[in-house]
C-alpha cells in the first residue's frame, strides 16, 4: 500500500528520522479506518447469513494469522503422501533377500544404479531348461545361487559367461535328446574329433547305450553300453561294459589282447578324456556357459532318462517361496540385466503363458521368447515375465543345424562364439546413440564421464560401451502427443504436443521416476492446455492445502476471454470466522518467460462490488487476504504464478510465449529452443502417447539404460491419461512388452 513515506522514498527524497513517526502515524490513520470500513461493509452484508454459515474457526478461538513464510512452509498433504510412498518403495529396494534358508548380503551401498548385492537366489520347478538347442536338462526342482563372474557387475542374461550357477539342492533329468545333444553337438562336435554321429539312449536297468562312428583310418560304426557313476564331486564317469565295432562284439577280443578303449580312441579334451574303458567328464563343463557347479549325490538311469539328485548340503529341503509360480523360475536379489533393462534387487518370476504345456526356456535365445511374451508388475516392483515355450516359436527349428567347433578348443565352442557374436551385435544396437542426439551429451553427462567415454575402447571391460549400468547418451528426452498428463490426482494439463527433457539434479545420475524431487523437466517446446477443473484442483488440493488460509474452494469459469474465480475469502486469513462468498473476474497473461499474472478487474464479496472501494482507498488485495505459497503469491492486486514451481514436483522449466483463456482451459505456448535435440517417436506410436528416448531412467526398481520406452493405452483411440505420481498403479494394471532391441512398450490398457 502506498503512503507518504514510500512515496517520498520512491521520489528519491530522504526521510528524516523525526519525520518517520509522523509518516507512520499518517499511514495508520489512513489504512486502519479504510480497512475497518471494508470490514464493516462485509460484516453488514453478511450479518443475515453469518450465524448459519459453516466455519472452521469460531471468532472466539481465532488464532493469529500466519506469516507469509509460515504459509509457504506448510507442506501440502499431496507432497507428504508422495514422500511416504517413496519411503515405502525405498524400503522394498533396500531389502536383503533371505528365502528357504538362503541369504544374500549387501556388500556395497545401495544407489540408483546398484543394489549393492552380488548374487541372486534362483528357484525353479518343472522347467525344461535349455542352454541352447537341446543342450540342457529338465529341472524338476532346484534351489541355486547365481553369482556374477565379476564382483560389482550385474548378471547379464545376454552374456552367460557373466554368471555361474551354484546348485544347492535339486532334481534334474537328462533324457535321450539332451544326452545326445551333449555328446554329439558339444563334447565331440569339433574339427578332428575321433567320434561323430553319436546317439545316447538311456535304458531301464541303469545302463546307457551310445552309438556312433569312430575314426580308424576311416569311419567305423561303434556301440558302447555301460553305466554312469560319480568318481568324485567333480567328475562323472561313463564305464563301457560292452563294445561293438562294425557290428561285431569286441569284448572278448579286447580282453584277450589287453586292449582298452583308450587304445582305440584318443580323447583328451577340456571336458572329457578316455582312461582305459572310462569316459571321464568334468561336471561343471558338461554344457556351454553359464558355469554350472553342482554336487551329484545320486544317479538313477531308466528309459525316461538319467535323473540326478543334487545336494551340496546347504539346505535340508527346498521351502518354496510364496511367490513361486507353479511352473517356472523365481529370481530374488541382486541386479540382473536383460537387454536394456536391469531390475535391481530383483524380484522376478518367469512363468509360461500356456500353463498346461511343457515349459521350454532357451537361455541363448531368450530374447525371442521375451519379445513374444509380456511383463506384468505389481506396485511394489515385483516382476512377472510371461513367456511362450521356446519350442512353439517359429524360429526354434533353426537350432537343429549342426555347428562345428574349433580344433584348438577340442569341443564345440561354436555355440559360445555365436552367442557372443550375437551379444556384441545386440549391444551395438542397445547402446547406439543417434548422431543427432550426441550434441546433447555435453549438457547431460559430467565432464569426467565424457572424458572416459571419449577415450574408452569398446573391447575394454568396464568401458563406456561395456558398462552395463550406464549409457552414453543425453539425459532422457520425452515427446508427448495428445495426452492428459497429471502430476498427481486431478492436478495436471492436457498436452497437445510437447518436447522436453528429464534432467537429474545430480549430473550422471539416472532419472528416478519415483522421486519427483530428484529431477527437473526442461520444456524444449510445445503447447499445453490447463483445463479449468485441473487448475481448480491445483488450488484446492495443493496450493490451498494449509490452515489458516485466506482463500477456499475456488472454482474457475471462462467468460468472454476473461476468467471468473469464485470461492470463499477470510480477511487476514482468519477474520471473520466464516468464508465470505467472493467472485473475481480478470485476465491471465504471461508477464515474462516464467511468470503468469491474474489481474482481477472486478471483486465482489457477498455480491457487493469491492474493487472500486479498494481502489479508492488505495488498499491492495494482498493486504486484506495475504496469500504466499511456493509458486504463487498475491502481490498487490495481482496473483502471480511461477510456472516453474506452481505445480507439485518435479520442477517444470520452460520459456513461456503466451497464455490464452479459452473455454477449454488456459492455453500455454512454450518457445522452442533453437538447436535443441528432441526425441523421435517411432512410426506407428499412435495418436496419444508418451515416448522416452535415450539416457538412463529408473522405473519401479528397474534401471533402463539408453531408454526407448513407449507409453500408450491400447484400449482406447482417444486421449491417454498418464498420472506421474501413480504410474506404478497404472502400469501394474496393464502389460509391458519388450522388443528384441530392448525397446519397451508400456500398455496402460487394463489386462483381462
Amino acid at each position: 500500500m502506498r503512503n507518504a513515506e514510500v512515496g517520498a522514498e520512491a521520489r528519491g527524497v530522504a526521510v528524516d528520522e523525526p519525520e518517520r513517526p509522523r509518516l507512520q502515524a499518517a499511514r495508520s490513520a489512513r489504512v486502519v479506518p479504510a480497512a475497518m470500513l471494508v470490514t464493516m461493509a462485509l460484516l453488514v452484508s453478511a450479518c443475515a447469513d453469518a450465524s448459519s454459515s459453516a466455519s472452521d474457526a469460531s471468532p472466539g478461538t481465532q488464532s493469529p494469522a500466519p506469516s507469509s513464510a509460515q504459509a509457504a512452509a506448510a507442506r501440502p498433504a499431496l507432497e507428504v503422501a508422495k514422500e511416504r510412498q517413496l519411503a515405502d518403495e525405498q524400503r522394498v529396494a533396500a531389502r536383503v533377500p533371505s528365502i528357504s534358508g538362503l541369504t544374500e548380503q549387501r556388500v556395497r551401498p545401495l544407489t540408483l544404479r546398484d543394489s549393492g548385492i552380488d548374487g541372486s537366489l534362483m528357484f525353479a520347478r518343472d522347467v525344461d531348461f535349455r542352454v541352447t538347442g537341446d543342450i540342457g536338462f529338465m529341472i524338476h526342482s532346484m534351489a541355486a545361487t547365481l553369482t556374477p563372474t565379476h564382483a560389482g557387475a550385474p548378471i547379464v542374461f545376454d552374456d552367460p559367461t557373466s554368471v555361474s550357477i551354484d546348485v544347492h539342492r535339486g532334481d534334474v533329468t537328462l533324457d535321450s535328446a539332451k544326452l545326445t545333444a551333449i555328446f554329439n553337438l558339444y563334447l565331440f562336435q569339433y574339427q578332428g574329433s575321433p567320434l561323430r554321429n553319436m546317439r545316447v539312449v538311456p535304458q531301464d536297468g541303469g545302463t546307457l547305450r551310445i552309438t556312433g562312428e569312430m575314426h580308424r583310418d576311416s569311419w567305423v560304426p561303434i556301440v558302447l553300453a555301460g553305466t554312469l557313476s560319480m568318481r568324485n564331486a567333480n567328475e562323472l564317469v561313463f564305464h563301457a561294459d560292452h563294445v561293438e565295432v562294425a557290428g561285431v562284439g569286441a569284448d572278448k577280443l579286447m580282453q584277450a589282447a589287453h586292449v582298452k578303449m583308450a587304445d582305440l580312441l584318443k580323447v583328451d579334451t577340456p571336458i572329457a578324456r578316455l582312461e582305459g574303458d572310462d569316459v571321464v567328464m568334468q561336471v561343471a563343463k558338461l554344457t556351454p556357459p553359464p558355469a554350472l557347479r553342482m554336487t551329484i549325490t545320486h544317479i538313477d538311469t531308466s528309459s525316461a532318462g538319467v535323473r540326478f539328485t543334487l545336494d551340496d548340503r546347504t539346505l535340508h529341503d527346498i521351502v518354496w517361496p510364496a511367490t513361486m509360480p507353479p511352473r517356472g523360475m523365481l529370481v530374488e536379489g541382486g541386479d540382473v540385466k536383460f537387454m536394456r533393462s536391469m531390475p535391481m534387487n530383483i524380484d522376478m518370476a518367469l512363468t509360461p503363458i500356456d500353463t498346461n504345456a511343457p515349459f521350454v526356456l532357451d537361455l541363448y535365445r531368450y530374447r525371442e521368447q521375451m519379445a513374444a511374451g509380456y511383463f506384468t508388475f505389481d506396485e511394489a516392483g515385483a516382476l512377472d515375465v510371461h513367456l511362450p515355450s521356446y519350442n512353439t516359436l517359429t524360429g526354434a527349428a533353426h537350432d537343429s543345424v549342426q555347428q562345428t567347433g574349433s580344433a584348438s578348443a577340442r569341443f564345440n565352442d561354436s555355440f559360445i562364439r555365436e552367442q557372443q557374436a550375437s551379444l556384441a551385435e545386440a549391444r551395438l544396437q542397445w547402446q547406439h546413440v543417434p548422431q543427432d542426439l550426441r550434441t546433447a551429451e555435453a549438457r547431460a553427462i559430467p565432464v569426467g564421464t565424457r572424458a572416459a567415454f571419449a577415450g574408452a575402447n569398446g573391447a575394454t571391460p568396464g568401458s563406456a560401451l561395456t558398462d552395463e549400468r550406464h549409457s552414453a547418451g543425453p539425459a532422457p528426452l520425452i515427446h508427448m502427443e495428445n495426452v492428459d498428463f497429471f502430476v498427481s490426482g486431478r492436478i495436471g494439463f492436457h498436452v497437445r504436443s510437447l518436447d522436453a527433457q528429464m534432467v537429474p539434479k545430480k549430473p550422471g545420475q539416472p532419472v528416478d521416476l519415483d522421486d519427483p524431487e530428484q529431477y527437473d523437466i526442461r520444456i524444449i517446446g510445445g503447447e499445453v492446455v490447463e483445463p479449468w477443473p485441473a487448475m481448480a484442483a491445483l488450488f484446492n488440493e495443493y496450493l490451498l492445502d494449509y490452515a489458516p488460509r485466506s482463500l477456499n474452494d475456488l472454482k474457475l469459469t471462462p467468460e468472454n476471454g476473461a476468467l471468473q474465480v469464485t470461492g470463499g475469502i477470510k480477511l487476514w486469513n482468519h477474520f471473520p470466522g466464516v468464508w465470505l462468498p467472493t467472485t473475481m473476474s480478470g485476465t491471465i497473461v504471461a508477464r515474462d518467460e516464467r511468470h503468469l499474472v491474474y489481474a482481477p478487474t472486478s471483486v465482489k464479496v457477498l455480491g457487493v462490488p469491492q474493487a472500486g472501494l479498494l481502489r479508492a482507498l488505495d488498499i491492495p488485495l494482498a493486504s486484506l487476504t495475504p496469500f504466499v505459497r511456493k509458486g504463487v503469491a498475491l502481490q498487490g492486486n495481482e496473483l502471480v504464478f511461477d510456472q516453474y514451481t506452481v505445480f507439485p514436483p518435479p520442477v517444470l522449466q520452460g520459456h513461456l510465449v503466451s497464455a490464452t483463456v479459452t473455454d477449454e482451459g488456459l492455453v500455454l505456448k512454450f518457445q522452442r529452443e533453437s538447436g535443441a535435440v528432441v526425441a523421435r517417436p517411432p512410426a506407428g506410436a499412435g495418436g496419444s502417447f508418451v515416448w522416452i528416448e535415450s539416457g538412463d531412467i529408473k522405473m519401479f526398481d528397474s534401471l533402463v539404460t539408453n531408454a526407448r520406452t513407449l507409453i500408450r493405452d491400447g484400449s482406447s483411440s482417444g486421449v491417454m491419461k498418464f498420472d506421474l505420481y501413480a504410474y506404478r498403479r497404472d502400469v501394474a494394471l496393464g502389460i509391458v512388452r519388450m522388443a528384441k532391441d530392448g525397446s519397451l512398450d508400456v500398455d496402460l490398457a487394463r489386462r483381462k
